[in-house]
């Protein structure tokens, strides 16, 4: 800074600006603007050539004023932005959809519900994944490369399968039906992942709605060749996505090939699911046949949910912050959105247990799968806010307090099992009312 830029300018005329009023828009005071102006090149000799003033700072005196009479854009009054949260529904219902389609071409194909099971757990943790990988380069700014990347990793996946289906034809005491689903399910997860990534959910929902409705047509009206018609439904549904993507994919000139960074972005996602997964298929040792799909629907919707409740949770986290001017204020108010949203999460899990148990089985003793599932829900939801918020290893930690809750229900008893996973559930909402106090988490 010059010597003589702190000398008070004399009173007068506003300074002429001439194009620098950027500099001043965002600036703490004088001194800050004289700073930037210094920073850009200009100095005491050059304002005076240009614009007439004494000195640097005399001309950033003149900007402050210039900053006093610009409108900016104003903020929208309320608190709710509608794309945002329109398109994180769109993301439900394509996972939604996507899971009642899958789950009726696999009991098309197969009758052994462990073999469903099975395919589905794989198809989470795959997909998981590649949206770890995707998302690794897309918050970088390298979207193309993630997907390229991603794209890779898809198809070394599902070489691996091909050649595990073929080891299974070959010997007969394998599953080829099982080979053969888990294959299909872990690509056509993976390419929807990276679709909706993409931007692509609409097209989605266009495409997993008319399918659904033509495979539930079908199977209602029990036609005689109603297996060859879902096949046929589900193969043009992967022909779709698949389609989609290589659309996206024409274009790149991006190396396909993951390497290890791509490979590590991908184990904390892999991980979570994996834990969340063997929790679910721990409970449902536990609970009769009917309670168990209760609590694999429940599951569903809750993971359904979990989006749109983080969009409207992240949104509603920056109006508040900026419009609190103290940070004991912001944090209270994070803290009470965070807790709400949570727990509207649960409600909405316990919830649909009780109906879909009720709708199935008729009776009202439900307790049991409400619970399990409003646990699993609570630890599941803490888990994804917490690598939503930037703590992927908090996601991965609370996300094993589920199997180890569930390994606690079934070998020791309800209480048990119930105190375990309430003090993990404490914890992880202790971390995440800790991320969310500070502002920065989701600015």
């Amino acid at each position: 800074m010059s010597a003589d830029s702190v000398i008070q300018p004399p009173s007068g005329d506003q300074l002429p600006p001439a194009g620098n009023e950027r500099l001043a828009f965002d600036a703490v005071d004088t001194f800050d603007i004289t700073a930037r102006l210094e920073a850009s090149g200009l100095s005491d000799r050059t304002v005076a050539k240009r614009h007439g003033a004494t000195d640097v700072f005399a001309y950033a005196q003149s900007l402050v004023h210039v900053r006093n009479t610009v409108h900016l854009p104003q903020e929208p009054d309320g608190w709710l932005t509608g794309d945002a949260l329109f398109e994180a529904v769109r993301r439900a219902l394509v996972l939604i959809l996507g899971a009642v389609l899958g789950g009726l071409t696999a009991t098309v194909m197969t009758g052994n519900t462990k073999e469903v099971l099975a395919a589905g757990i794989s198809a989470w943790v795959v997909g998981q994944s590649v949206s770890g990988i995707v998302w690794a380069h897309a918050n970088t700014g390298q979207l193309r490369r993630g997907i390229a990347h991603g794209a890779g990793a898809t198809i070394l996946v599902t070489a691996a399968l091909a050649c595990y289906m073929v080891v299974s034809l070959l010997f007969p005491p394998h599953d080829a039906t099982m080979a053969g689903l888990i294959m299909a399910w872990c690509w056509y997860s993976c390419i929807v992942s990276m679709l909706v990534i993409l931007g692509r959910a609409r097209y989605l929902l266009v495409i997993l709605a008319v399918a659904v409705a033509a495979v539930s047509l079908t199977l209602m009206l029990g036609h005689g060749a109603a297996t060859a018609i879902v096949l046929a439904v589900a193969i043009l549904v992967m022909a779709a996505v698949t389609l989609a993507l290589a659309f996206h994919l024409r274009d790149l000139r991006e190396p396909y090939f993951p390497g290890r960074a791509d490979w590590r972005a991908a184990c904390a996602p892999a991980i979570q699911a994996a834990c969340l997964a063997a929790a679910l298929s721990m409970a449902l040792i536990r609970l009769p046949d009917w309670e168990g799909t209760a609590l694999i629907v429940a599951t569903v919707v809750a993971a359904a949910a979990t989006d749109p409740a983080l969009v409207l949770m992240r949104q509603r986290l920056m109006w508040s912050s900026r419009r609190t001017p103290l940070l004991r204020n912001a944090a209270r108010n994070a803290w009470m959105v965070t807790m709400g949203m949570s727990a509207a999460i649960v409600l909405i899990s316990a919830s649909v247990s009780t109906l879909v148990v009720l709708f199935l089985v008729g009776y009202a003793t439900v307790t049991i799968t409400v619970i399990a599932a409003a646990a699993f829900s609570s630890l599941a939801t803490t888990s994804t806010t917490l690598s939503a918020f930037g703590l992927p290893l908090g996601g991965v930690v609370f996300a094993g307090a589920a199997p180890l809750s569930a390994a606690a229900w079934i070998l020791v008893g309800n209480l048990p099992g119930i105190l375990l996973a309430v003090t993990f559930l404490i914890a992880g909402i202790a971390v995440l009312l800790a991320r969310v106090a500070d502002p920065r988490a989701y600015a």
